[in-house]
Order: C-alpha cells, then structure tokens, then sequence
C-alpha cells in the first residue's frame, strides 16, 4: 500500500467540499452535541444564523442524521446513543460512529477527550487521551485502526464509518483484515494525523459562506 496516497483518497472522499454547507453545519451541530442535549432546528439555526428552512434543507441532504421522537437531532458523527467509541468532554460521556471520529474531534471542538473503546478482534480495552494536538496517551501504547476508502454515496456511515475500528496491535488486526477486502490497517500516528488534517480542512470549510447550500 502508498500510505500517503492512500490516505490522502480518503481525505479527498471526506472533504467539505464534496458536500456543500456540510462543514458549517456539521461544526455547529458538534458543537452544540458536544454539550450533551439533543438540538432542535431552531437552536442549530441560531448557532448558524441561518433561517430555520435553510437547516431544514441541509439536514434533509444528511440522510444519516439521528432524531429522537421529537424531531431533535441526537447523533451526526458525534451522537448521544451509546456505540462502541465513547468519547468523554468536560466530564460529559457522548460517543462516535466510528474509531477515526475520536481523532477528529476534539481537534474540531477544541477539548481534550478521554476515548474508551475496544479491539474489534479480541475486545480488549483501547483508552485514548486525545487533545486538540493528537493523541497524548494510549493504552496500549501501539493500537492500530482500519481504514477503508468511503464509497460514492452521502451515507457516510454506512459507507466509511462501519469499517473503521480500533485493534489492540496491528497482530490483532490482521485477522480480521483478510475478511475485509478493500481495508487497510493504519498505525496510531498516521490515523492521528489523518484526523488532525481532516479537523483543519473542516474548520477552514466552515468559515466560508456558500450561498449556494442555501
């Protein structure tokens, strides 16, 4: 495998620019997520200073978007259901669709996270501290996490994040990669980065109007 090409597809699959109004959009939400309450229209409309019709059409085009039975948004990458990545802000336990999330993150919101997740293959526990800068501390110290280039569709989850996962070490991985065709295993370095790189590209997205999403 070219690591850097390979990561660097993933990154093109992923980029704000693919989906117009997703980066705006998609920081407010975390924000707002990332204080542990679901998020009407009207309160990811004030955050954005958009009118509440203009949210509604965005959040239409995001097809993978979690509600709860009063219309409020619970989950979009950053989610109040539990899955198998919990990530802790500010003493808050809010959880990720998948492991690469958990890099992402707290570089976009700007706290550190305390990560709790597991080994795909052998359920072992994988506890993160990661800051703003990447990864301060990992336990164990080597995890590894798969990887896999997102197909052509918006459903991102189903396309991309239920393929990514962590592994205690890349001997654990190997296992499971032979009955995933088209994934990769990636070193915790190199999917620290790739989430670094990916929180940048989003905030700088997120700064620019698009009048056309509108």
């Amino acid at each position: 495998m070219d690591a850097t090409r390979y990561f660097a597809e993933i990154a093109e699959r992923l980029a704000p620019a693919n989906r117009p109004g997703f980066a705006a959009l998609s920081v407010a939400l975390l924000h707002e997520l990332a204080e542990g309450r679901a998020v009407s229209r009207e309160a990811l409309a004030s955050a954005l200073r958009w009118p509440v019709e203009r949210v509604t059409r965005a959040l239409e085009r995001a097809t993978d978007t979690e509600y709860d039975d009063e219309g409020n948004i619970v989950g979009y990458g950053l989610t109040l259901r539990e899955t198998p990545h919990a990530l802790a802000i500010d003493g808050r336990r809010l959880y990720t669709w998948c492991a690469l999330d958990t890099l992402i993150f707290p570089a976009v919101l700007g706290r550190t996270a305390r990560v709790v997740s597991h080994c795909a293959a052998t359920r072992a526990p994988i506890v993160l501290t990661v800051t703003p800068d990447g990864i301060d501390r990992a336990e164990p110290s080597d995890p590894v996490m798969s990887l896999v280039v997102p197909g052509p569709t918006i459903d991102l989850r189903h396309s991309f994040c239920c393929h990514v996962h962590f592994f205690a070490s890349a001997f654990a991985a190997d296992g499971w990669r032979s009955r995933h065709v088209g994934t990769e295993i990636a070193s915790i370095q190199e999917a620290s980065r790739l989430g670094r790189d990916l929180a940048v590209h989003l905030l700088q997205a997120a700064t620019v109007r698009d009048a056309s999403c509108g």
